[in-house]
């Protein structure tokens, strides 16, 4: 992909492709502010999935079940952990559902928001997300494809096939992108098709199989209320060298900001940085949406928040995209439970109703800046 070098560019209104600057002072403060703001944030979120719902229980209840999580977890019996005694009361059992929904909301959250901003900082495209560059389409593609070709397949196969396809759909939206004369209009251009093919091959072969069907018709709007114990073990170490290889590649973000002959000059090779990013991305967008489903948005948001509150160094966002975005998909989740009990409302649909009017904005920002 061509890079071409870019001027210095304000950070309070900078994407992706800004040249990274010296951390003064008040930047650094603005980063500490950040750090500790996220955490707070995620242990307020992380404590509202677990006490709210369409059914209130009493925060006591809530304690006594987190109490005896830490002992199982150690023996590594993570199944008992999330599910409730044979004793255990009303109040005990919805607890302990909640509690599965809530790791699966932190990893995915995780996972898809350093997918988005790796894939912006790799590609230097502000546009840069799983969703619209037809990553999460691709895995939920390769996952139907799977379960069609092996029905009997458990989480880890799952998670395989999401995983490959996502690196197919992205290998096609690289080589569409590459014929545009724009590249950012390109690859965008190039994710909506790819998009829209995976996506009507999925509702094909779903309608036409009724066993995917049967066991993934809610999977398809997107939820972390699906996945248990096997499916998160498996997920897991999937997840964590996806972070591993993202978080290794942000150095060699920043100095590709600069330019791909400066980049060359600092001593980092453009293709080797960019295809560590890009591997790490392919693996968390493909195992999130084995995880979740579909889930639009959330890796276009959470980095561009980010670079607006505390800068556009690409080492600072992707660090704060691993707590932050599981902040953003545990509100959205909690949310889409208590806006109208009984039921719910998938976090799918949800992070799109966040993201919709994010992108609008976005666009309107970025125009009245190109104007003046």
């Amino acid at each position: 992909m061509q890079v071409t070098a870019t001027s210095r560019v304000d950070p309070a209104t900078a994407g992706p492709s800004a040249v990274p600057a010296r951390p003064t002072a008040p930047g650094r403060r603005r980063v500490v502010a950040g750090c500790v703001t996220a955490a707070v944030l995620f242990v307020a979120s992380v404590a509202a999935s677990l006490f709210l719902g369409s059914r209130s229980v009493d925060p006591a209840v809530v304690l006594s079940v987190l109490a005896g999580l830490p002992s199982q977890v150690m023996s590594g019996d993570l199944a008992a952990a999330v599910a409730p005694g044979a004793g255990a009361g009303m109040d005990e059992a919805v607890v302990s559902a909640r509690v599965p929904r809530t790791i699966t909301a932190i990893v995915v959250g995780a996972a898809l928001a350093v997918a988005g901003a790796g894939l912006q900082g790799a590609t230097r495209n502000p546009l840069g997300d799983p969703g619209l560059l037809g990553l999460t389409a691709g895995a939920a593609l390769g996952v139907v494809l799977g379960l069609a070709l092996v029905p009997t397949a458990g989480p880890t196969s799952v998670a395989i096939f999401a995983v490959i396809g996502a690196l197919a759909a992205g290998m096609v939206v690289v080589g569409a992108g590459r014929l545009g004369a724009d590249s950012g209009t390109g690859l965008v251009l190039a994710g909506a098709a790819v998009t829209a093919g995976c996506t009507a091959m999925t509702a094909s072969l779903v309608i036409a199989l009724p066993g995917v069907l049967d066991r993934f018709r809610f999977w398809g709007l997107g939820s972390v209320a699906r996945s248990g114990a096997p499916e998160i073990t498996a997920a897991l170490p999937f997840i964590l060298l996806g972070l591993a290889l993202v978080l290794a590649g942000a150095a060699s973000l920043d100095a590709l900001a600069l330019g791909d002959d400066l980049a060359r000059g600092l001593g980092v090779g453009p293709v080797a940085g960019r295809a560590v990013v890009l591997g790490g991305v392919v693996i968390l967008s493909g195992v999130a949406t084995a995880l979740a489903g579909p889930i639009a948005f959330l890796g276009l948001l959470v980095p561009h928040l980010l670079r607006r509150l505390v800068g556009v160094g690409n080492r600072v966002v992707l660090g704060l995209s691993v707590v932050i975005g599981p902040v953003v998909l545990l509100l959205a989740d909690t949310a889409g439970r208590v806006i109208a009990p009984p039921g719910e409302i998938a976090v799918g649909v949800m992070t799109v109703a966040m993201g919709v009017p994010f992108l609008i904005a976005m666009l309107r920002l970025n125009r009245g800046v190109s104007a003046s």
